[in-house]
């Protein structure tokens, strides 16, 4: 009996400390690619510019677990809007609906880029949200959070639905 109370204490203690590393992990980092992809995908039909389009295209700069998400949630078909989906390691040449961005990128470049083609710059960088970057996904006491910079948005032409700025942390 004291063997099976020692191995429940183990059991107990070891999924103890899973519990807290995988909370302190999704704490410290960012959402999982395929969550951010999901959430993502629900926001979309509340932007009026992107809404109207029958086919999103999806261009992501150098996050290939992004890219594998993309194509993932477009095979499974749970998300019929998605068109054309396509990784690089810089700036697309043509334009995108969506452009996934990396700190590796020059934020002067994806603006200009943005503006000229209507397109949503999106990130994990949070940082980026508060220089131009148009909305970000990141996680906060566990949950996973929108940030909007609102200044960036008009520019370009995008407008959400007040259902979306409701939730939104916004920047200006």
């Amino acid at each position: 009996m004291s063997l099976s109370l020692t191995r429940k204490s183990y059991f107990l203690a070891a999924l103890t400390l899973l519990f807290l590393s995988s909370s302190w992990h999704a704490v410290a980092n960012e959402l999982p690619a395929n969550l951010q992809v999901v959430l993502l995908s629900k926001l979309m039909p509340y932007e009026k510019v992107l809404s109207k389009k029958p086919k999103l295209s999806v261009f992501v700069v150098n996050n290939r677990d992004v890219y594998q998400a993309f194509n993932l949630l477009k095979a499974k078909q749970r998300n019929q809007q998605l068109g054309t989906i396509k990784f690089g390691n810089e700036l697309p040449k043509k334009p995108y609906d969506i452009v996934f961005l990396d700190q590796q990128i020059d934020l002067s470049d994806a603006l200009i880029y943005s503006l000229k083609h209507t397109s949503l710059l999106v990130t994990n960088d949070i940082d980026m949200v508060k220089q131009g970057i148009t909305l970000g996904l990141s996680v906060k006491n566990g949950r996973p959070i929108f940030y909007l910079n609102k200044k960036s948005s008009d520019a370009t032409g995008l407008s959400w639905d007040k259902t979306v700025l409701d939730i939104v942390t916004l920047y200006n």
